[in-house]
């Protein structure tokens, strides 16, 4: 079972909460390591059992499931920081000509592609 048996919840909507909690933890600890995505996913889970929000079959492969949605969230932005790097390299010079801020001009092109793209920041 991949998400576990939801109270009173369908599948899609478990799924849509599930990776807008997981997206909420990425954002308030931004960037994290194996380790920290492992204690997360272990306190999402342990809450979300603890507060009967789900009810879960195998609980170690729920958390395994948790593990790797926040790995390829993390990994959808890295891929963004990549475009947007790739952007900006060929208007480095237009940028340097300009006196803009590189940093500012990198959040803002990947604010923008990340809206494109439906990736939550």
């Amino acid at each position: 079972m991949f998400l576990g048996t939801a109270v009173g919840f369908d599948e899609n909507f478990k799924k849509l909460r599930l990776l807008y909690l997981t997206k909420f933890v990425i954002l308030i600890t931004m960037r994290l390591n194996k380790q920290q995505i492992e204690y997360f996913a272990f306190s999402i889970v342990k809450t979300l059992i603890k507060n009967d929000i789900i009810l879960v079959d195998d609980r170690e492969e729920f958390l395994r499931d948790i593990q790797m949605i926040i790995t390829k969230e993390l990994e959808k932005e890295d891929l963004l920081d990549e475009k947007v790097k790739e952007i900006l390299q060929d208007k480095i010079e237009d940028i340097r000509n300009s006196n803009i801020d590189y940093y500012e001009m990198f959040k803002m092109v990947k604010s923008k592609l990340a809206k494109e793209e439906n990736i939550i920041l």
